[in-house]
């Protein structure tokens, strides 16, 4: 695999400020759509499904702003693996524009933990083993994938 994920959104009028640029918070959630898309379509493991066993909630994200996204602009949000940990991963992310202009970089962590409420590992970390690290390591792992 390329090591990238790209999701194409289109910046709407209900996402804007009155000067017509992406609200700063937006970003987070294409974030989060990305990731969920990536989940289904790179690593053929559909997020609702996985969410049946774990969940991936966010521990840190870092985000810097290089450029205003605005109203009618289609973006990429770019998806890579930096890091593969025991129970986490940190997940890149560039916003690019439609001029291959990076808008904004940006980095969150998120950690695997167990969402059955009848097991021990009810919202505890837990690894990330089996299928789904055979699937992130064959997506690409590190600062070189897909660069």
């Amino acid at each position: 695999m390329s090591g990238v994920f790209r999701f194409p959104v289109d910046v709407r009028f209900g996402q804007c400020d009155p000067a017509g640029i992406a609200y700063f918070p937006r970003f987070f959630d294409w974030f989060h759509q990305a990731m969920e898309a990536w989940f289904g379509e790179a690593l053929g493991q559909p997020y609702h499904a996985v969410l049946r066993r774990h969940g991936f909630p966010a521990v840190h994200t870092t985000c810097d702003y290089q450029a205003p996204c605005r109203f009618g602009d289609r973006v990429v949000v770019e998806l890579r693996v930096g890091e593969l940990g025991r129970a986490s991963l940190r997940l890149d992310y560039r916003v690019v524009g439609p001029r291959g202009d990076v808008r904004a970089r940006a980095t969150t962590r998120v950690v695997q933990i167990g969402t059955d409420p009848t097991l021990v590992d009810h919202l505890q970390s837990v690894p990330i083993t089996g299928d789904l690290r055979a699937a992130i390591e064959a997506f690409g792992v590190g600062p070189g994938a897909g660069a």
